[in-house]
């Protein structure tokens, strides 16, 4: 499992493992994504616009599926 620390406005931090993309938000909600392919993680990761990406890619990515975590 990779944790990774992001350095942005809305996300505090996203672990990845198997295709699940785990993302806590700033306001301590916590998502589980189940990506498709590998690429998604990778393009984010190099993503100049953490926060950009994210919105526009994974959070509104009808297929990817998304699973909110509570606690």
């Amino acid at each position: 499992m990779q944790t990774i620390e992001i350095n942005s406005k809305k996300i505090s931090r996203m672990l990845y493992q198997w295709l699940l993309l785990t993302v806590e938000l700033k306001t301590g909600e916590k998502f589980i994504y189940r990506l498709l392919e590998t690429g998604t993680f990778a393009a984010f990761i190099d993503a100049p616009d953490k926060d950009k990406f994210y919105r526009n890619n994974i959070e509104s990515n009808k297929e990817f599926k998304r699973i909110q975590l509570f606690g």
